[in-house]
């Protein structure tokens, strides 16, 4: 395999300087020679994409965005192309589950508003995406957007209904009543899920209007969905690289408490991201995204030092259903910073079974 650095810069360069001076063809050329030096690089592959766009040949640019993301293991900025592109071509469903994916990258950035705004577009796109009005629905109710919030839960009910899963769907009503008892739109929600289909008199157009798009051959469904399970598997590896520094700094840490307390951090991170299982559907528990919510503000409290709030939001994700014992082990390090002994030893006793946190809660209560 070809690996001429110096070759393949030169080629670099000059394909730069033809996509700025618009010379198509041969900042193609150029590109192409530099992806026979390095096969894997992200900025030549994003090179050929922008002169395949001034080529118009949007179905190449479109594959050149995709491995420019790929390689880049989640470049914002080549995944923007990539749903761009897709919107170009009608590729709707695809382009809204691109910026879906987006969105995942930028909260594990915590840009929240911004991933806001690639969620919000990818249901404009395909309103029946239920990822993302998940998304939407724990982020509107951490930011205590009620409204939003509501909106998302009746949204993400009408989606479970249309499959036939009716305790999902009545889960999410109550989720949404839990924000804002007696509304109106939740009841009669709540109504036609119960009484079944004959209660469910909509117009035929609505019911289309919230199917996803079609016309995709299975083979381009998979390359959707595939793209959007690499994008999961990028942003992953992409805030690994970006915190690479505070994990080797961890490894130096001789204190237990603090190694526990980076552990449960990053289990609790990763509980945001998990998807909701079959078994977790209680009624008399609060739904997955009510818990991701409660969750995420307490963690927001913790950092800012609000130390009674983020103990008020452990403890409703906790009796909400939330058996982790990360949460169990930071809502106790809260108690023991607020001083409340006998709070900390009831929480921290549930870690007792966990060797993760068993030394550091011994110590935590030890006053180390």
């Amino acid at each position: 395999m070809a690996k001429d650095r110096a070759k393949y810069q030169k080629a670099i360069k000059v394909g730069l300087a033809y996509n700025k001076a618009e010379r198509w063809k041969d900042a193609f050329t150029a590109f192409r020679v530099a992806i026979g030096e390095f096969p894997h690089d992200a900025a030549a592959y994003a090179g050929l994409g922008e002169a395949c766009l001034g080529l118009k040949q949007l179905d190449r640019a479109l594959d050149c965005f995709k491995l420019a993301a790929r390689y880049s293991r989640g470049d914002i900025r080549y995944l923007r192309s990539v749903a761009d592109i897709q919107e170009r071509q009608g590729q709707l469903a695809e382009a809204a589950r691109t910026y879906l994916a987006i969105g995942e990258i930028l909260l594990k950035q915590r840009h929240l508003e911004e991933a806001i705004g690639n969620w919000e577009r990818s249901i404009r796109l395909d309103s029946s995406l239920l990822g993302s009005h998940k998304r939407l629905a724990t982020v509107f109710q951490r930011l205590n957007r009620k409204r939003d919030a509501v909106r998302e839960y009746l949204a993400i009910a009408r989606i479970l209904q249309l499959r036939g899963e009716n305790k999902k769907a009545l889960q999410m009503c109550q989720a949404a009543l839990r924000l804002d008892p007696g509304n109106e739109d939740v009841l009669t929600a709540v109504e036609l899920i119960r009484h079944g289909e004959a209660a469910l008199a909509e117009p035929v157009e609505e019911a289309v209007e919230s199917e996803p798009a079609t016309g995709l051959s299975a083979e381009e469904q998979a390359e959707a969905d595939s793209l959007t399970e690499t994008v999961r598997q990028m942003a992953a590896i992409f805030e690994a690289e970006r915190n690479e520094q505070s994990v080797a700094e961890q490894e130096e840490l001789s204190d237990p408490i603090e190694k526990a307390r980076r552990l449960a951090q990053e289990e609790l991170a990763a509980e945001l991201f998990r998807d909701e299982d079959e078994a977790e559907v209680d009624a008399n528990s609060l739904s997955k995204l009510e818990r991701d919510a409660l969750l995420g503000q307490a963690m927001d409290f913790e950092t800012r030092g609000h130390i009674d709030d983020a103990i008020g939001c452990y403890q409703r994700a906790i009796r909400g259903g939330l058996k982790l014992p990360a949460a169990y082990f930071m809502l106790g390090l809260l108690f023991v910073a607020n001083q409340q002994e006998n709070e900390a030893k009831k929480i921290l006793a549930l870690t007792a079974n966990n060797p993760t946190y068993l030394q550091a809660s011994k110590l935590a209560l030890a006053g180390k």
